[in-house]
């Protein structure tokens, strides 16, 4: 039970941080002070919301999967390490967000964010 309660609040973590992450992106976009980086599964740089959360969505649930098959095959360990997959992607997002409100506040995009690269 204390396992299933640690992968939700990781699988949380990773949504939280992906709506603040989107939330910041689009309204980045929108003012046309760069475009979105990370284009896979998108297909454009100036994605829409559903577009991001679709997209995050499925790699948040495939960086889980190693926690839920693990559970299921009650082994242990294997379960606690696959724990980083939703923890590390919330830090990403974490890390994508605040590069967006880092330019929402004014500073200046560096010459990748302006291309997307």
């Amino acid at each position: 039970m204390l396992e299933v309660l640690l992968l939700v609040i990781a699988v949380a973590f990773a949504f939280g941080a992906d709506v603040f992450d989107v939330s910041e992106t689009v309204k980045g976009i929108k003012a046309g002070l760069a475009v979105e980086a990370n284009t896979f599964w998108v297909g454009t740089d100036k994605p829409s919301a559903t577009q991001l959360y679709l997209r995050d969505g499925a790699v948040i649930a495939l960086a889980s999967a190693l926690s839920v098959v693990a559970l299921a095959l009650h082994t242990l360990p294997l379960f606690y390490a696959g724990l980083s997959g939703p923890v590390i992607a919330g830090a990403l997002h974490i890390n994508g967000g605040r590069a967006w409100a880092k330019l929402l506040a004014g500073a200046k995009p560096t010459s990748a964010e302006k291309k997307g690269l």
